[in-house]
């Protein structure tokens, strides 16, 4: 809600810059969209103004302010080119995407949908929210939202680890105690997180947009300000440039030729681990994949035993992971329960 605040405040801003340019069509516009963020906001002094633009434009001109009324109009026509101007689709389809914090419920994907069902909701709702497309209030962040969706959803063990815990891998804690949190209201993403990097991935360098605008920009601050032809002293060539743009989709391409396994267990049930099964060891509950497990793996042998001691070594990792954040806030309140430590315990770890 302080965002569409903040955002509210800032149509409120441009709606006063076109009053005071003399354009009563911009300034409603942004009046109405400031409103529709923040239904509290009172705009009756501008609306106010927009009254006195009508009853100017209505006295007697002369050859002087006709002249003044051309320059008017004159910036008001570059005011707007200088601002492109949005929908109201595209001010919904931000505000929805900023509503939610379920990746699957942001991309609108179910949670037994495919890999391809994940590309093709990203490929639809990406061009959506570009920033470079959609100039609505907040797109930038929902363009990063939808992109951290797509890259956790993408991948099988990101997924995986999604589905069990509800985080992604590596910020169950930051995100549940809001521990290093930004405050540039994108509280969800670290600094190093590139959307546009995924983007322009995922569509492989295609000219979307200002992509190809974006990379000559770059080469040109490389170089320092020294042309990047063939003809200058420390020049790179444009082959080779092509080269470097093309190397991390060949070692995308190269990766997903190598064979790939996937575990043989899953301590939480999900669409691929179906099937329960018990270590005779402490007696923890894991998931496989397939009915003829016990077959595969008889009880008694090596291979069952190798197993099942990694599902016992991962369940106390996690144990212990999550009795760290139980001991974290018992410092803040003694009375809190423990069941994670307690449960570490029946293991024999202090």
């Amino acid at each position: 809600m302080d965002g569409n605040k903040d955002e509210a405040m800032k149509c409120i801003g441009i709606a006063k810059e076109a009053i005071a340019s003399g354009n009563k069509e911009r300034a409603l516009k942004f009046i109405g969209i400031a409103q529709r963020l923040n239904h509290n906001l009172s705009v009756d002094d501008l609306l106010a103004a927009c009254k006195n633009l009508d009853s100017a434009n209505s006295t007697p001109s002369n050859g002087k302010n006709h002249a003044t009324s051309n320059s008017v109009n004159s910036e008001s026509v570059e005011g707007v080119n200088k601002e492109p101007s949005y929908t109201e689709e595209h001010v919904q389809v931000v505000r929805n995407i900023k509503r939610n914090t379920d990746y699957y419920e942001i991309l609108g994907v179910s949670k037994t949908c495919s890999v391809e069902e994940v590309k093709k909701a990203y490929r639809k709702l990406s061009l959506k929210v570009h920033p470079d497309k959609n100039k609505a209030p907040g797109s930038e962040e929902a363009f990063k939202k939808v992109s951290k969706a797509f890259k956790c959803l993408s991948d099988d063990n990101s997924r995986r680890h999604y589905d069990q815990t509800g985080y992604v891998e590596g910020d169950e804690y930051n995100q549940q105690y809001n521990v290093r949190r930004r405050r540039t209201g994108h509280n969800m993403y670290h600094d190093e997180f590139d959307a546009d990097e995924i983007f322009r991935s995922f569509f492989a360098q295609s000219d979307m947009f200002r992509t190809a605008q974006m990379y000559r920009t770059r080469r040109a601050g490389a170089a320092g300000g020294q042309p990047t032809g063939g003809g200058g002293g420390g020049g790179t060539s444009p082959n080779l440039m092509l080269l470097l743009q093309l190397l991390p989709f060949l070692l995308i391409i190269l990766l997903a030729c190598l064979p790939f396994s996937e575990p043989e267990y899953s301590l939480q049930r999900n669409y691929t681990y179906q099937f329960s099964k018990m270590t005779k060891e402490y007696g923890v509950e894991f998931y496989v994949k397939s009915s003829d497990f016990d077959q595969k793996y008889p009880l008694g042998t090596p291979a069952r035993s190798n197993i099942e001691n990694g599902v016992i070594k991962e369940y106390k990792n996690m144990l212990w992971r999550y009795c760290n954040v139980e001991m974290q806030r018992r410092s803040w309140s003694r009375n809190l329960p423990t069941p994670h430590c307690d449960k570490l315990e029946s293991f024999g770890v202090a």
